[in-house]
């Protein structure tokens, strides 16, 4: 059986970090509370181009008939059995610019800042980093890579948290001793 157009997922364009609205449903349905009122309030206030990244326990098949008829296109990707992400836009949201520089650690004390890079930019340019070097580095994510930590055992390195905030987290990359 084929699914209406409307329901077939986008490819996951390229979109500018700052045109990005994370909200993160897991705990609330964890507790037994439903989060559809706040999605829809969520996506109803994006900004003109705004994107809705939404964090759920389960891939919301429901929300894509809800949001298709309001008009937004989506995207889904499954990073583990209770850890789904999901966008949502309407019209062009902005892009990012490949043509920019890479990311260059800050200046200041050497920190490696990814929270404007759009996902999984931030993982892939970790991983190639480990791949090619082989010294312990701070990294500033845009959120707590949980992932990563799993994706950099198998690899021979650990993670360990520097600060956790709303704007991301800072961590420190190592090889295991």
């Amino acid at each position: 059986m084929t699914r209406p157009a409307a329901l077939v997922p986008a490819p996951l364009p390229d979109f500018d970090p700052a045109v990005v609205v994370d909200l993160d449903v897991r705990d609330d349905l964890r507790a037994g509370r439903e989060p559809l009122a706040r999605i829809l309030a969520t996506a109803e206030a994006l900004p003109a181009g705004g994107v809705l990244h939404l964090r759920a326990p389960f891939q919301p098949t429901p929300l894509f008939t809800v949001l298709a008829r309001l008009g937004y296109a989506f995207h889904t990707e499954c990073f583990a059995d209770d850890d789904w992400s999901s966008w949502f836009w309407r019209g062009t949201p902005a892009m990012v610019d490949r043509t920019a520089r890479a990311p260059e650690p800050d200046q200041s004390d050497g920190t490696w800042d990814l929270r404007r890079c759009p996902a999984p930019e931030p993982l892939r340019l970790v991983l190639e980093r480990i791949a090619s070097d082989s010294g312990a580095f701070d990294v500033l994510l845009p959120a707590y890579p949980e992932l990563l930590g799993e994706l950099l055992a198998d690899r021979g390195w650990e993670m360990t948290l520097i600060a956790k905030s709303t704007g991301g987290a800072k961590v420190r990359l190592s090889p295991k001793m």
